[in-house]
């Protein structure tokens, strides 16, 4: 399956993101800061980056416009509890892969997988 970062500064989130997909076959890194992910980014390789939103220091946003100077080869997920259709269409339009509401339904685990499917052509 794929080697996933998770870049989310609550630890709860964390702790569920890493449970579901490593329980779904992924290998799961974590970071709880935009600016560990982006060190993290640079140190390892990954097929997929979940984000989220809202972090403080640097947003969800930030982080993945500096994470696309580095890999601009991967889906990037957002993932967060305040959605709103400005985001969505700046994430979107910036070359995000998909925007994840919080709190994260059963269909999780098949969103992952469609957007390892749809950028790879097979699951990673």
């Amino acid at each position: 399956m794929a080697k996933i970062l998770v870049v989310e500064d609550h630890n709860a989130t964390r702790l569920t993101l890493t449970r579901r997909l490593s329980k779904s076959g992924h290998q799961v890194d974590t970071v709880s800061s935009g600016y560990d992910g982006l060190e993290k980014l640079r140190q390892e390789d990954y097929e997929l980056v979940l984000l989220d939103f809202m972090m403080k220091g640097m947003n969800g946003i930030h982080a993945f416009e500096a994470m696309k100077t580095i890999r601009n080869d991967l889906p990037y997920i957002m993932v967060t509890a305040y959605a709103h259709s400005g985001l969505v269409k700046e994430f979107m339009g910036e070359g995000g892969s998909d925007f994840i509401v919080k709190p994260f339904g059963e269909d999780f685990e098949k969103r992952i997988e469609l957007n390892l499917e749809r950028f790879y052509g097979t699951a990673a």
